[in-house]
């Protein structure tokens, strides 16, 4: 895998105003990025269920996982994988990165 380019980033908001628990969602050119501070880790997938291709970024976080809120469809935060039916694909992850206290989230997923 090749180092993204600083134009491949995209700002989220300085690190401190992303607490344990929130999170944002960030345009992107293909689709949305939701991105949660999981506890402490900064987390980032599409905001886009696979089961029916809805938001994700109202569902409830426990931890590393996050539960569609239209269909009870659970992922994991850091590796994207669906959890449970009725979604089984996966989500999109993207690559975080932290610089001078400012949280970017790569453009496209890894």
């Amino acid at each position: 895998m090749t180092e993204q380019t600083h134009s491949e980033w995209l700002p989220v908001c300085a690190q401190r105003e992303l607490a344990p628990g929130e999170r944002r969602v960030i345009a992107a050119p293909d689709q949305d990025i939701l991105v949660v501070n999981a506890d402490g880790v900064i987390l980032a997938v599409a905001n886009q269920c696979s089961h029916q291709a809805l938001p994700l970024d109202e569902g409830s976080l426990d931890g590393d996982l996050i539960t569609c809120p239209y269909h009870n469809a659970q992922f994991c935060l850091r590796t994207g994988e669906a959890l449970s039916a009725p979604a089984y694909e996966p989500i999109g992850c993207y690559d975080i990165k932290i610089e001078h206290d400012r949280i970017f989230v790569a453009a496209t997923p890894r």
